[in-house]
């Protein structure tokens, strides 16, 4: 038996709906030379082609990680392996730290096996993982996915404490915490160093957990007899499962949990994906929910208070044409048609809610777009409503002028005193219609202050 640590985080902005970002060679050159991990972006082949080109070339079929009839529209994303990195080193001391913590080991959860450092200690010397790898989305959603060598039957039975210890360890809370400073840190700057600075950022930032990641799936893969049963003895009581039957093997899922037996250990990663991509889909919209709420708060407040909007016309049609391509590309129907891969989706879907999560991300989306376009509009009046006054100050006094190059000196001396006097009082009229024209607004919140 295995265990695999899975679990999505947010870096707090997008730099471009899908891949585009990473496909530049000189930066992923760039980011492996400073790093002591390894960056990668497997560009997929194409797929596509016209009917009249079917029969001119073939077209390889890598279809998201080669798995037959799913589609994936946010794309492969940018790989990082951790294995060998000082970021994989702090985890390991931290998960003895957060086993030898007695706040954690003893008041945070009580009855942990006796001797759990050693048992650590055991598991870090005999299994270690095979495999510690990340995908970062052009989203700015990530995954995380740590994968353990086979268990002994020794370890088998602690594979729930073994994983709660490297889980508190990514927190940092009973840690020094190296591990999720550096991870953070690490993806800021893989982002900036792919950001087109087109504005994106700025418009899907958003705001995200102090501890960065929001929580994991623990997954027991059975590979051999007797699995099954020590799997589901182990995870008494963590999670409810429902059972499963698909073509790759059966599963029994939980949303902090789940168990996986594979009719063909070659196949299990079809199952892998599918869990690995509910996952991600759901951090995506969980991330633009949490965008579009933090922005529907902060124009409120904005409109409450006066103070000038950071939104143009141009960056809320930004906006809202990323939310709706978020909403189109996370819906499980566009992932997949095939039958046993839509069971699990949607029963990811029932544990989630992430059919909700879609649906309330997109209205919060025009809510905030509705709310600024008012803002916008009353804006844009305000300033039709001053250009008009300008223009017809600006016309007034011109026509003042012209009555005052009227008004010679010879006829202000020799001529009729009533014309005079007529020709003053039409000047003075217009002067006193300009002022009143030009701070009306400011007449009539007077008036009504004293009514």
């Amino acid at each position: 038996m295995k265990f695999i640590i899975s679990g999505y985080f947010d870096a707090g902005f997008s730099i471009g709906i899908d891949d585009f970002p990473f496909a530049d060679p000189v930066v992923i050159a760039s980011l492996n030379r400073q790093s002591d991990f390894s960056v990668k972006y497997n560009k997929p082949a194409d797929q596509y082609a016209f009917a009249e080109e079917l029969t001119k070339a073939e077209y390889a079929y890598s279809d998201a990680e080669g798995h037959i009839g799913l589609s994936v529209p946010i794309g492969a994303g940018l790989e990082i392996d951790l294995r060998g990195s000082a970021l994989l080193k702090h985890l390991h001391e931290e998960a003895l730290q957060a086993a030898a913590d007695p706040k954690f080991m003893g008041s945070y959860y009580a009855d942990p096996p006796p001797g759990i450092v050693d048992i650590i200690r055991s598991f870090q010397a005999e299994a270690g993982f095979l495999k510690a790898v990340v995908n970062l989305y052009g989203l700015g959603i990530g995954y995380l996915y740590i994968e353990s060598a086979e268990l002994s039957k020794e370890l088998e039975n602690y594979a729930l404490w073994i994983y709660r210890c490297y889980e508190y360890a990514t927190y940092g809370t009973y840690s020094s915490g190296e591990f999720r400073n550096g991870f953070r840190k690490s993806v800021a700057e893989i982002y900036a160093s792919f950001s087109k600075r087109d504005g994106i950022e700025q418009i899907t930032r958003r705001r995200i957990p102090c501890d960065f990641f929001p929580g994991y799936q623990v997954v027991l893969m059975c590979t051999k007899p007797g699995d099954v049963t020590c799997a589901e003895k182990v995870l008494d009581g963590y999670d409810e499962f429902t059972p499963i039957r698909m073509d790759d093997g059966n599963i029994q899922l939980g949303w902090a949990a789940a168990i996986v037996e594979p009719v063909n250990e070659d196949y299990v990663t079809r199952i892998l994906f599918l869990l690995k991509m509910a996952q991600v889909y759901y951090g995506i919209c969980d991330g633009f929910e949490r965008l579009f709420s933090y922005h529907i708060s902060q124009s409120v407040r904005e409109n409450l208070s006066g103070d000038a909007s950071l939104y143009d016309a141009v960056s809320l049609n930004r906006l809202r044409t990323i939310a709706h391509t978020v909403a189109e590309y996370t819906r499980f129907g566009a992932l997949t048609q095939n039958i046993s891969d839509l069971k699990l989706l949607n029963t990811f879907d029932q544990l989630g809610g992430l059919s909700r999560k879609i649906e309330h991300m997109a209205s919060a989306c025009e809510i905030f777009t509705n709310i600024q376009n008012e803002v916008l509009e009353q804006k844009q009046a305000s300033r039709d409503k001053r250009l008009n006054v300008y223009a017809m100050a600006l016309t007034a006094l011109t026509i003042v002028s012209v009555l005052a190059d009227m008004m010679s000196i010879n006829e202000a001396i020799q001529g009729d005193r009533w014309t005079l006097l007529i020709k003053l009082a039409a000047i003075l009229g217009l002067i006193i219609l300009v002022i009143y024209m030009t701070f009306e607004g400011r007449f009539r919140k007077l008036k009504s202050q004293k009514s």
